[in-house]
């Protein structure tokens, strides 16, 4: 075949594709098409904002470190840390020989993913029964800017929640077919594996999909009713993929020690107040904080045994009780390892896997719980603009280029760095605000921070007071974010001088006279 006539095939295709799209917009209705035009506006509005975001802000503290396994071709390390997101990794290697070193170029993959996640969202928008429910949705989570913060990073979160996301859609159409469809299911658990490559805390959703699937062979069997190969087949591929899971958890926890990062008591407050904690954003309205937490738990679990007991009486699996089950499977999960393990709960970044499906739940049920009448409909999408109005207005006043809430203390921390270099210091130290940056991204990067600075003990000033003290007398320089330093500094009776405060993470540049 010419490659004459394989660009005229690619022609073909990629007209019928543009075709096929076109029939089915000009298909939906008037109001179905002004809501898709304004999603794709948004969208593309909020992808320019993770551009600038990834290319803008600093490299941060855990993406470092992810950095110098990669540099250094230290991947033995890869399977012993809870750093490492295999296809963050990946990405990041390939992305870093292609185009360098620069934060934003290792952030492109999480970059790349926002416009599928963007299109698997919309697609699960359109489950829902009414469209105020589905504006509710979309603005709830594209607007959220600690949702929008792992598209900019160099984290795997931001793939993870993708393939979460389209796990979710392919998911509730293969349980909701009247047979189980092989190929439908392949698709839930090719979502599901790309998902935990990305992130290995999301296999707590890739559990309850393979719950439902090891359901429906259960129900089979107790029925006598012939169990299909294609089944047999999926239970094997999810066996492997938890087996492997775990495997590599429990390696990280015993081996690497590294599986430290969660809450150790208060499973509601760890669960799901931290991701409401992020999604505030550090506004000044956070007195909400409790509120949405538990608000929010109770109507989950309303909503879940609402559905359970709907599904137990009807004798039907519906989107809500597919999404129930994944809900209750997290909290449920969350407890018994933390019982059974003593693993930490969920907390902040790891949490945040409840989020799309739990508003998804409660969008759904809305819509199924409010009357279908005019007056009410016309309420409803009142509701839903002023929901997406706030939730516009939220992002917009609190969205940084240079800032994001996980990793806020090493925002701006190149020009610190810059700057304490520029005083040729002779003995300078650096805070745990800029410490981790400094030895695994700008050391490997930039020949002038190749000199290593001391290391000031300022995360726990109750605990390292001795060392803190001892750090800053040896020291003629610091950059520290904790107003403790200057604390101890008075205390110990020495001269100093802020030099320069780098927000918004507040790192301080001082020098200090001995």
């Amino acid at each position: 075949m010419t490659p004459f006539v394989c660009i005229e095939k690619e022609r073909c295709h990629l007209f019928f594709v543009f075709f096929r799209s076109m029939v089915r917009f000009r298909s939906l209705t008037g109001p179905q098409q002004l809501s898709l035009l304004l999603y794709v506006l948004v969208t593309v509005v909020l992808w320019g904002f993770v551009w600038v975001h990834a290319f803008g802000m600093d490299m941060t503290h855990d993406e470092a470190y992810s950095f110098r396994l990669i540099k250094t071709n230290y991947f033995i390390a890869l399977f012993g840390t809870a750093n490492n997101h295999w296809l963050n990794s990946f990405f990041m290697e390939l992305f870093n020989d292609l185009f360098g070193d620069g934060p934003g170029w290792v952030r492109l993959h999480s970059v790349l993913a926002f416009p599928f996640f963007a299109w698997a969202l919309y697609r699960l928008g359109n489950l829902i029964k009414a469209r105020a429910g589905a504006i509710i949705f979309w603005a709830l989570v594209l607007l959220n800017p600690y949702v929008l913060d792992f598209f900019s990073l160099a984290r795997g979160y931001g793939l993870a929640m993708t393939f979460q996301a389209w796990s979710l859609y392919y998911f509730i159409k293969a349980a909701q077919a009247p047979a189980f469809h092989y190929r439908s299911w392949l698709m839930v658990w090719l979502m599901n594996a790309l998902m935990i490559a990305a992130n290995l805390s999301y296999f707590y959703t890739a559990i309850g999909m393979a719950g439902f699937c090891g359901c429906v062979f259960i129900t089979s069997l107790m029925r006598r009713q012939p169990v299909s190969k294609g089944l047999i087949r999926i239970l094997v591929l999810y066996g492997l993929l938890l087996l492997g899971t775990v495997a590599d958890l429990l390696f990280i926890k015993y081996y690497g020690k590294d599986l430290g990062f969660g809450g150790d008591d208060q499973l509601i407050a760890s669960l799901m107040g931290s991701v409401w904690e992020g999604s505030l954003y550090g506004a000044a309205y956070g007195d909400l904080l409790p509120a949405l937490t538990y608000c929010s738990f109770f109507l989950l679990l309303v909503v879940s045994g609402w559905y359970g007991w709907q599904a137990l009486r009807h004798k039907k699996i519906s989107t809500g009780f597919i999404l129930a089950i994944l809900f209750a499977g997290i909290v449920v999960l969350n407890m018994v390892f933390h019982l059974v393990l003593n693993n930490p709960y969920l907390l902040g970044r790891t949490a945040l896997q409840w989020y799309v499906p739990g508003i998804l739940l409660l969008c759904v049920a809305g819509s199924e719980w409010v009357p279908a009448v005019n007056s009410t409909r016309w309420a409803g999408r009142g509701i839903a603009v002023v929901v997406a109005l706030i939730m516009g207005a939220h992002f917009y006043t609190r969205a940084d280029r240079a800032f994001c809430f996980e990793w806020s203390l090493q925002a701006n921390s190149r020009q610190a760095l810059y700057d304490l270099y520029a005083q040729q210091p002779q003995h300078a130290s650096l805070g745990f605000s800029l410490g981790g940056v400094h030895i695994n991204y700008y050391s490997l990067i930039d020949e002038r921070f190749q000199s290593m600075p001391g290391n000031l003990p300022d995360q726990n000033p109750d605990v390292a007071a001795p060392a803190l003290r001892e750090a800053l007398q040896r020291s003629d320089y610091v950059i520290t974010a904790f107003p403790v330093t200057l604390q101890c500094l008075q205390q110990l009776g020495l001269r100093y001088e802020v030099l320069k405060t780098y927000p918004p993470g507040n790192n301080q540049l001082i020098r200090i006279d001995h």
